[in-house]
């Protein structure tokens, strides 16, 4: 599993906003995205009482849509 610590990626300002609305743990843990998707193009994630639509579009982005 790849860690922040072992590649560290420039702030920009985009995920220094995304950062503030998060908790800021001393080191960030990354999942691979082939993890999560596992093979899939489109997966479902339960968050509270949320499903979030996690997909992979054909140039190879993902989207996340509620």
């Amino acid at each position: 599993m790849n860690t922040s610590h072992d590649h560290p990626q420039a702030s920009t300002p985009s995920s220094q906003a995304a950062e503030e609305n998060c908790a800021a743990p001393l080191h960030k843990r990354t999942i691979a995205s082939e993890e999560i998707m596992a093979g899939e193009k489109e997966i479902w994630i339960q968050h509270g009482d949320s499903i979030y639509r996690l997909c992979e579009t054909k140039s190879g982005k993902l989207i996340l849509q509620k």
